[in-house]
């Protein structure tokens, strides 16, 4: 039964007296492990990717540990996520003239990626599991589509069955953006292994973190090629271990994209944690959910698959934008907030800047409001959200004052 006290928004009691804990995953668990492994390369002296006077061949050591965590051919190792995505669309091959389609519900870095390589990103509305609704995509591919970006958004699989049909029956390539879901999977198989090439990212908020990074994963021997030629400014003639490798792909110019020796040092040692840390956020995250479940008025955001979602998030709809933006100030007032991150939200506030939503990305898409009515599926969706985040140093304390807070904004909101 929900508690009928006073909200401390309106001048009662909050449920707790200071923050949550972060939402930090791979961060909140860094330890000596990472400190000896970054040691370890700087009394080396050989922090660059390629050599150096004690070279350890520590990013190429990563990139093993890839291929084999997904069961992919190639895995290359880049300087961030942005980097990543870049470098897969330009190892798709899109340039000039072709169109990507990307969910209105992503992070900027996706149209921006997508621009950088010289395409043009095409927007589709998201449905109720928040990530790219397949029916939408297929209305907008054209002659020009050479590729669906599929967004794994805050843990959660897309529709791959859906969107791998779609990619199939159009001949079109498909990307996985698993930004924010290392670690999940979908019908068994990890996420990035449906596309024909993934992007990784190893930011602070990610599920493994050196601050910064990413990564590409593919099967595809000329993806791969393109890809270690654009991120390593366009040189054709990098031998790895295998001093005999020749590239086949037709050489072109590239940028900087390397990857460090100091971050995937750390990298490596996430990798042997990242089961443990996806581990703990489920059962946080299902623990919250039990807890509110028996809430009227709220309908918890639908699930591709249940069972292979990363868990860092919980997301539930309201009947209305306005409960939903009252839900999220009076949560924060019962002191459910983190103090890195901007938590709990509303994922379409339209008074609050966030690079996740596509009203927010008018560098990209000149006169966005005025075409906001096409997107309308995808407003009325994510205008009603509330985010939670479900961090793995959540306390049972800490899950019981959310649980506890929720419903007593759900009493008075609702």
């Amino acid at each position: 039964m929900a508690k009928k006290s006073k909200l401390a928004a309106e001048g009662g009691n909050p449920v707790r007296s200071g923050p949550i804990p972060i939402m930090h995953p791979g961060a909140g668990y860094i330890g000596k492990e990472e400190i000896d492994a970054v040691t370890e390369v700087l009394k080396a002296k050989s922090m660059y990717r390629f050599y150096g006077p004690h070279f350890l061949n520590i990013t190429g050591q990563f990139e093993k540990e890839l291929t084999r965590y997904f069961g992919k051919k190639n895995a290359l190792a880049v300087s961030s996520g942005t980097a990543a995505l870049h470098t897969a669309l330009v190892g798709l091959g899109v340039g000039q003239g072709d169109e990507v389609i990307i969910p209105t519900y992503a992070w900027v870095s996706c149209p921006d990626a997508v621009v950088a390589a010289r395409g043009t990103p095409v927007l589709a509305n998201v449905d109720d599991s928040l990530t790219l609704d397949p029916s939408d995509v297929e209305s907008k591919i054209t002659s020009r589509t050479k590729a669906i970006m599929a967004v794994h958004i805050r843990g959660t699989p897309c529709n791959l069955d859906a969107l791998s049909k779609i990619a199939d029956d159009y001949g079109i390539a498909l990307l996985e953006d698993v930004a924010q879901a290392f670690g999940g999977s979908y019908h068994g198989r990890k996420l990035g292994t449906y596309g024909k090439v993934a992007s990784l990212s190893f930011q602070l908020n990610k599920m493994i973190s050196a601050g910064e990074g990413g990564a590409i994963i593919t099967d595809d021997r000329q993806i791969y090629e393109r890809c270690v030629m654009f991120h390593d400014v366009g040189t054709p003639y990098r031998s790895w271990e295998d001093k005999s490798l020749k590239f086949e792909a037709e050489p072109f110019p590239g940028v900087n994209y390397r990857m460090n020796e100091v971050s995937a040092a750390i990298l490596r040692e996430q990798m042997k944690k990242v089961d443990w840390i996806i581990k703990d956020i489920k059962r946080n995250k299902a623990r919250v959910k039990k807890g509110i479940s028996d809430i009227d008025g709220i309908t918890f955001r639908r699930l591709n698959d249940p069972a292979g979602e990363a868990g860092i998030s919980l997301v539930f709809f309201t009947k209305t934008p306005e409960q939903a933006i009252k839900f999220k100030k009076d949560l924060r007032a019962e002191n459910i907030w983190t103090t890195s991150g901007s938590y709990p939200a509303v994922v379409y506030d339209p008074m609050t800047n966030d690079g996740h939503v596509f009203m927010h990305w008018s560098q990209v898409f000149k006169g966005i409001d005025r075409v906001k009515k096409r997107y309308s599926q995808s407003i009325d969706l994510m205008s009603r959200a509330v985010h939670l985040d479900i961090s793995p140093l959540l306390t049972e304390k800490d899950i019981d004052d959310i649980v506890e807070a929720v419903h007593k904004v759900a009493a008075a909101v609702l």
